[in-house]
């Protein structure tokens, strides 16, 4: 028991060894910065993350695809049409983010968390929207796509619904029956 008295005393004193000090010191601010970032709370999410679920992807491939196929073939002077989409990416959701600035001295800082909703004890992210997965690129073959008319016509087709440019489109003229 004195010598704690006489190291408390030492201490308040200044004439605690130099290195004990800074340990305590040390020890004090890690404490203190451990406790900092546990009220921060962890990294906020990404504004985008894909799903995982494959089977909507292709799912929404099966879609455009069928979809083309059907509307294509309704092109005059087109027949046996059959449509390729490829997709660049899968369908992505976008959430809602708390966005706090702090302007110091030289630079401002931004604390970014993701917006939840509390139902009772369950917290959900705020989903603002839905994005559709790039096309990369749209392959149609079909009959009748020799002449530059009908082409063209699919090409534009393509283009205006699924909004991709041109050079992203190929249209390549299918077998005919007698063909082998």
């Amino acid at each position: 028991m004195a010598d704690r008295q006489s190291f408390i005393a030492k201490w308040k004193n200044g004439k605690a060894d130099k290195p004990l000090k800074w340990a305590a010191i040390m020890l004090g601010g890690g404490i203190a910065l451990m406790a900092l970032s546990d009220l921060n709370g962890s990294e906020p999410p990404e504004e985008e993350k894909p799903e995982p679920v494959a089977a909507a992807e292709t799912d929404l491939k099966k879609d455009y695809e069928s979809e083309l196929t059907r509307v294509l073939s309704q092109i005059e002077g087109v027949s046996n049409v059959s449509v390729i989409v490829n997709l660049a990416s899968s369908e992505r959701n976008v959430y809602e983010k708390n966005t706090v600035s702090t302007k110091g001295d030289s630079e401002t800082t931004k604390d970014e968390q993701m917006a939840v909703v509390r139902n009772g004890d369950v917290e959900s992210p705020v989903m603002t929207e839905t994005r559709k997965p790039d096309i990369q690129g749209v392959l149609i073959v079909a009959e009748g796509v020799e002449r530059v008319q009908v082409k063209k016509r699919m090409v534009e087709a393509v283009t205006r619904v699924l909004g991709v440019p041109v050079h992203r489109v190929a249209v390549m003229p299918g077998k005919t029956g007698g063909e082998g």
